[in-house]
């Protein structure tokens, strides 16, 4: 079986992994690190509202949205006037349930406000090719690429015969697909990934079971993902995009890892301690080689100024 097919059944099946696990036992995102993931999201919310002039309802949409922890979260983070004007939506392959949320298997349309798809992408499935021909589960060649494959391989990811080429087609396809569906806002996509002329020499491909990374497995008992090509997704959705590495983004959105001043132990010790919890969390966030080297991918659709975070 070829991987895509694999890798669909394995994570969307019957009995797939997102239809039976709660993602957050196997696996830690940014959403799961610390709430100042949601509180710079907030914010940023906050940004889009006001370019939006205070809409009557503001759409706020989770595609890949687990158990509903990360719209929960960015919840209870807006203000008050903010809060009360937003239709939260998340966008699950299972049926789920939080309080104040409404949830649904395909994507709303004609939204005003923001689309948010964090670690989304990485599990979109895509095919793995090596030498002009699809591989199956055991990397062993079979038939050879389609044309729309051969040309984004040609196009994205130039490899020697031996090279083994996830093929991002389909990732930037449902990229393109969630970007139009928001009329006015922001569509955002936060992930890990790389640009051309930095593909990895090794195939990403792999799984993550209660916290540990693993060989996939096509049972849906574990994760399985891929690292997603930032740049032809940014390019399949349209020109006016944003990339940028999540600690620049966190920092523009005032989520600083800097330690605080010691003295502040000494005068307000409770203080301190609040503070350093604060900044570990958010050096958790920020850290070049870990969640802070993730892709922040914004498409601004019909604003009348440039976002301050994203500017």
């Amino acid at each position: 079986m070829r991987w895509r097919e694999a890798m669909a059944r394995a994570l969307y099946g019957p009995d797939g992994f997102f239809v039976r696990e709660r993602p957050a036992d196997h696996f830690r995102t940014s959403a799961h690190a610390s709430p100042l993931f949601a509180a710079a999201l907030a914010r940023l919310v906050c940004q889009v509202d006001t370019a939006l002039g205070a809409p009557a309802v503001l759409d706020l949409v989770d595609v890949g949205a687990g158990r509903g922890e990360l719209l929960t979260a960015l919840l209870a983070e807006l203000p008050a006037p903010v809060r009360g004007r937003v239709r939260p939506v998340g966008v699950e392959v299972a049926a789920r349930s939080a309080g104040g949320i409404s949830w649904r298997t395909d994507l709303p349309r004609g939204l005003t406000g923001v689309l948010l798809a964090t670690e989304w992408l990485d599990n979109v499935p895509l095919e793995l090719a090596r030498d002009g021909r699809y591989l199956d589960t055991d990397l062993d060649p079979g038939d050879p690429l389609s044309p729309a494959d051969a040309a984004w391989a040609a196009r994205w990811w130039p490899a020697g015969p031996d090279d083994v080429i996830e093929l991002g087609r389909t990732r930037d396809e449902a990229w393109a697909d969630a970007v139009t569906a928001v009329s006015a806002g922001l569509a955002l996509t936060v992930d890990y990934g790389h640009l051309s002329g930095q593909r990895p020499p090794l195939p990403t491909a792999t799984g993550f079971r209660h916290g540990r990374e693993v060989p996939p497995a096509f049972d849906g008992s574990t994760d399985i993902t891929c690292h997603v090509a930032m740049d032809s997704a940014a390019a399949a959705a349209g020109a006016g995009h944003v990339l940028l590495r999540q600690r620049d983004a966190l920092r523009r959105l005032g989520v600083d890892g800097r330690r605080p001043p010691l003295a502040l132990a000494s005068t307000d010790p409770a203080a301190y301690v609040r503070a350093l919890s604060a900044a570990s969390a958010a050096a958790e966030l920020t850290a070049p080689s870990g969640l802070g080297g993730h892709w922040w991918l914004a498409h601004p659709i019909g604003l009348p100024e440039p976002l301050p975070a994203l500017s």
